[in-house]
């Protein structure tokens, strides 16, 4: 390697490493302006100071639908006191408290004292005040999937979409984003019928529209010449092939780091295919893995172990592991088949037996779980 290229210690590839981390939410949010007209179509009833419109934001994963939320929460708040927003990540925050505290900390400005305040004390306050000052709340419900999956979501949107019943306050909106729209089918008829959303529609972006993001991406996160025309042809395919935009963003992010590693001021092939066959192939994997509790891990690691075994047999060993009844291991294979970590097939000629396998390999599933 020549002198010239040669990375010094206080130099870096990034002009703004932010830009490649999922946080980041881009002022030019390109390629779906149908969606963002929708979804503010729903908000602007708020911005009136009467309740939003309910939605729910469905498609592929990597596809936009969080930063969607973001960017139309950002633009809000720049415009108007009149709607308070709250963005939840429900693989965080499943509880019914918990997302309660979440919208005490934006109406309030902090998250409810930890004293064992009741969860009507805690609503009451939250809708007392936005009755008192005339505003509007909506609520995004990011992966609102989980919600339905240990069962909380049915008492969570009657909390908030009846609240006019108890506490006289009735501007409230919910947004909910998921990727298979078809579980709100499990809603019961009560919250079914007060729920009622709006739905909005990601398609997985196209290889043209895959180049123009990641390409905007490079030039506000890396410096000129870093990654060149060839290697960013290959992000794109990789990220084309796994149909996920986060697989791009993450392999120029690694790949990136990989060449400052290694002193060089541009990113190589070995770079870019370390990253990728290390890290960047697997972040839907990782993404599912984080989002699972320790029991579920527990299941997991016993399918990996007993690849294509029938579902009796990982019950009995989940038992002996942990204790787990029949009733919540049930429940746990429907949430690792629903995520996308494990599928269900059944055994012909032998009525409901089903064998359970993973749908990635078993190296990487044990390597992350």
């Amino acid at each position: 390697m020549k002198a010239a290229e040669i990375l010094l210690d206080d130099e870096t590839l990034f002009r703004d490493e932010e830009v490649f981390t999922p946080s980041y939410v881009p002022e030019d949010f390109i390629h779906r302006d149908d969606q963002l007209k929708e979804i503010s179509l729903s908000l602007k009833p708020g911005l009136r100071g009467v309740n939003p419109v309910n939605t729910l934001i469905h498609g592929p994963p990597g596809t936009g639908k969080t930063t969607a939320v973001k960017h139309i929460f950002n633009e809000v708040n720049k415009v108007s006191n009149k709607l308070v927003t709250v963005y939840v990540n429900c693989d965080d925050y499943n509880t019914r408290f918990s997302i309660f505290s979440r919208i005490h900390e934006a109406v309030f400005g902090t998250a409810p004292p930890d004293t064992g305040k009741p969860l009507n004390a805690v609503k009451e306050k939250v809708f007392r005040k936005l009755q008192r000052e005339n505003k509007s709340l909506v609520i995004a419900l990011d992966e609102i999937d989980q919600l339905f999956l240990n069962k909380t979501i049915d008492k969570l949107l009657l909390d908030l979409l009846k609240a006019h019943t108890t506490y006289g306050y009735d501007k409230i909106g919910i947004i909910g984003v998921l990727i298979d729209d078809s579980i709100v089918l499990g809603l019961d008829s009560k919250s079914s019928s007060v729920f009622n959303p709006v739905k909005v529609y990601f398609p997985p972006y196209s290889t043209g529209e895959v180049e123009d993001i990641l390409s905007a991406r490079i030039t506000y996160g890396l410096y000129d010449g870093v990654l060149s025309k060839g290697l960013f042809e290959y992000v794109v395919e990789k990220t084309v092939d796994a149909g996920d935009l986060r697989v791009g963003i993450d392999l120029i992010r690694r790949s990136a780091l990989l060449a400052e590693r290694d002193s060089s001021r541009k990113i190589t092939s070995d770079h870019v295919e370390l990253a990728y066959e290390r890290e960047s192939r697997r972040v839907n994997l990782e993404r599912m893995i984080r989002s699972i509790d320790d029991v579920e891990r527990a299941l997991l690691r016993i399918i990996a172990d007993s690849n294509g075994e029938v579902s009796g047999v990982i019950q009995d060993r989940l038992r002996e592991a942990t204790g787990t009844g029949v009733k919540k291991y049930n429940q746990m294979i429907g949430k690792l088949e629903h995520i996308g970590l494990i599928e269900t097939i059944p055994v012909k000629g032998r009525g409901q037996t089903r064998e359970i396998r993973l749908k990635n390999t078993v190296e990487d599933v044990r390597e992350l779980v």
